[in-house]
């Protein structure tokens, strides 16, 4: 049986639909890390504009996001929208930074052990050798690369199995968003590992297999830009949801129009 969280109540704001935490990347780390140390559930997500786009046709996934218990701004366009709507979140956490800050070392010496779910040929595997290679703050123990199948596909006793008999505190999942969301909800149930996330770009990262943007980039909401010249693929998607983004800026200003005169009249009032 989990333990119950040892964390103070969310203070969850929404975006469109989706709700966001107002955390910082250190309080995010240090509730992950703590999930692992006490096996305490933790589902958590990481928005970004596509995810934001993607949930206004997906009730789905949309509601993968709602169930999570904790969900992470990560990218700067839903940092830039919560400033237009006056949602005071403190600034963008990406899952990336996230997954690096719990692969530092931590004072007391806890290794965090992760499991890799996904991603392409060969690539958990190098990302499995490089943390083990490691004298940091994560072992692997054990990664799978299921393919493109169904969820259910993905779902069998046996990989469940393997998954919980790994003795892993971290599951990473790299399905493709919308896919690794549905898996991860799917099988919540039956996983006994404590924290679970889809973090489709780490595996890559931690591989090796593609370069993170530099930090100046990160920060100015142009690693899109950086994306696309590692892995051309992704510019197609970009596009798209810079056109539904577009379309959805008419709303987006009623609403903070709504938000700041409504407050300022309730104010004088």
């Amino acid at each position: 049986m989990h333990n119950p969280p040892p964390y103070p109540s969310r203070n969850v704001h929404y975006l469109l639909g989706l709700p966001f935490d107002a955390v910082t990347l250190d309080q995010a780390v240090a509730h992950i890390r703590m999930a692992t140390q006490t096996r305490s559930p933790c589902f958590f997500s990481t928005p970004n504009l596509n995810f934001l786009i993607a949930s206004q046709t997906n009730a789905a996934f949309r509601q993968s996001v709602v169930d999570s218990d904790l969900s992470l701004a990560d990218g700067m366009p839903i940092v830039w929208l919560a400033k237009l709507l006056a949602i005071p979140l403190p600034g963008r956490v990406a899952g990336s930074d996230v997954f690096e800050a719990l692969r530092q070392t931590p004072q007391g010496g806890h290794k965090i052990k992760v499991y890799f779910f996904g991603g392409p040929p060969g690539v958990a595997q190098r990302a499995a050798e490089k943390i083990n290679a490691e004298n940091a703050g994560m072992v692997c123990v054990g990664y799978e690369t299921p393919g493109f199948g169904s969820v259910e596909d993905m779902s069998s006793a046996a990989t469940l199995e393997k998954i919980n008999t790994s003795g892993a505190e971290f599951l990473v999942v790299a399905l493709g968003a919308v896919k690794g969301q549905a898996w991860i909800l799917h099988n919540r149930a039956q996983l006994t590992v404590p924290v679970v996330s889809h973090l489709g770009a780490v595996v890559n990262f931690v591989a090796g297999n593609v370069q993170r943007a530099p930090l100046w980039m990160q920060k100015t909401g142009l690693e899109w830009l950086w994306r696309v010249k590692e892995e051309p693929g992704l510019w197609a998607r970009y596009f798209n949801d810079g056109v539904a983004l577009c379309k959805l800026m008419p709303s987006v200003a009623t609403m903070a129009v709504k938000n700041r005169f409504g407050k300022r009249a309730s104010i004088l009032r």
